[in-house]
């Protein structure tokens, strides 16, 4: 009788949250991972899956998705996270405390972990066209509240989408209503920036260590950027305090100016994500991975990207049982390939550079069931 479940064989391991790398074969038994050991015999699995030449790392995390499928611009979790190489997908802001419950019953049922920051607005981001906080009586501190305690198991922060677009000229009452949310809960905040009212050094004034500036690449108006190429020194200043940095390209907001100026000047982003919808979700290739092969292009090491799609967002989200592969602990795992090449890599302004490798995800395991990706042709 077989000992393991699934054994993931030949694999070089990257966990950056342990520290472990090297070759390592990984066994998973009943949802679990039940042993990473230098060779383990495939006599003892029900099923072995060579990762041979690949590299395997903890399921990676989506942190910034829009999986409200069928509402607003959101897509399904399974065909926005899993099948592009997330085990888990973090909705960000698609619900409000009036429509939280409706998103738990309709991703209850994906393969997806998923869970939610929850939108201050009560009504999320059902039509984006609609500014959100834009009328403060939408804006209820209370609800909020309320919905994030009834919700633990889902609700991991609560979002605000502070551009021009979405909160008007003046992003500050907004952000006192976020803050006076944040504190009652005890929970951390995910801002959303670019095109902001005002500079972002105002916006870090009202952060707390632990909270999240989302799309910190964005090459829209007050941004981290100067105009003579410097980053603004209060970013170092929020980093420092412990306010993290979730890259989240989105439709609108990677610029590779920004990203180059960001790894020359050493301000990485914490978190990779997708901010996926629609609109993104048309090209089979884009994914959370897009981001690290565009910040290895630049000279980020895989181990740092590997961490930014893995131990870092589950800090971020406070779920130390995420982004991490340990004996006893969830069974996900992702399987990815540096494939070499010649790629052309774009930014969301049309810009355009090479690239002579890309990371892509071949394989996933969610709760010890092994399923193979299809790996999209290149650009």
């Amino acid at each position: 009788m077989a000992q393991y479940d699934l054994i993931l064989q030949g694999g070089e391991v990257i966990d950056p949250a342990s520290g472990r790398r090297g070759r390592s074969d990984v066994a998973f038994l009943r949802g679990s991972i039940a042993a990473i050991e230098p060779a383990i015999p495939a006599a003892e699995a029900a099923r072995v899956e060579s990762a041979a030449g690949k590299i395997v790392v903890p399921g990676l995390i989506d942190m910034h998705t829009h999986l409200f499928d069928g509402v607003g611009e959101s897509v399904n979790a399974d065909e926005g996270c899993l099948a592009r190489g997330a085990t888990t997908g973090a909705d960000a802001g698609s619900a409000g405390a009036l429509l939280i419950e409706a998103f738990r019953r309709l991703t209850a049922g994906n393969r997806t972990r998923v869970l939610a920051w929850l939108n201050l607005s009560t009504i999320g981001q059902v039509d984006t066209r609609v500014g959100e906080l834009m009328a403060l009586p939408w804006v209820d501190v209370d609800a909020a509240v309320a919905a994030a305690q009834a919700y633990p198991d889902l609700i991991v922060g609560l979002k605000a989408r502070l551009s021009t677009y979405a909160a008007g000229g003046s992003c500050k009452p907004a952000l006192r209503l976020l803050r006076e949310a944040a504190d009652a809960t005890k929970l951390p905040v995910m801002v959303h920036v670019g095109d902001t009212g005002e500079p972002l050094s105002e916006i870090f004034a009202f952060l707390s260590p632990g909270d999240v500036v989302s799309h910190i690449l964005t090459g829209r108006k007050n941004g981290i950027l100067q105009s003579d190429g410097k980053i603004i020194p209060d970013a170092f200043a929020a980093r420092k305090r412990g306010i993290l940095f979730d890259a989240a390209r989105g439709r609108n907001h990677v610029s590779f100016p920004v990203m180059q100026a960001a790894v020359e000047q050493d301000l990485v982003p914490d978190v990779l994500s997708t901010d996926i919808t629609r609109f993104t979700a048309a090209d089979p290739s884009y994914g959370v991975c897009t981001l690290a092969t565009q910040l290895m292009s630049f000279g980020v090491p895989l181990e740092r990207v590997v961490a930014a799609m893995t131990a870092n967002p589950a800090a971020a989200m406070h779920r130390d049982d995420l982004g991490r592969l340990a004996v006893g602990g969830v069974g996900d795992a992702t399987v990815l390939d540096v494939e070499e090449g010649e790629f052309t890599l774009r930014d969301v302004d049309g810009r355009s550079r090479p690239a002579d490798r890309r990371l892509v995800p071949t394989a996933v395991v969610k709760a010890g069931v092994y399923m193979a990706l299809e790996v999209p042709p290149a650009a």
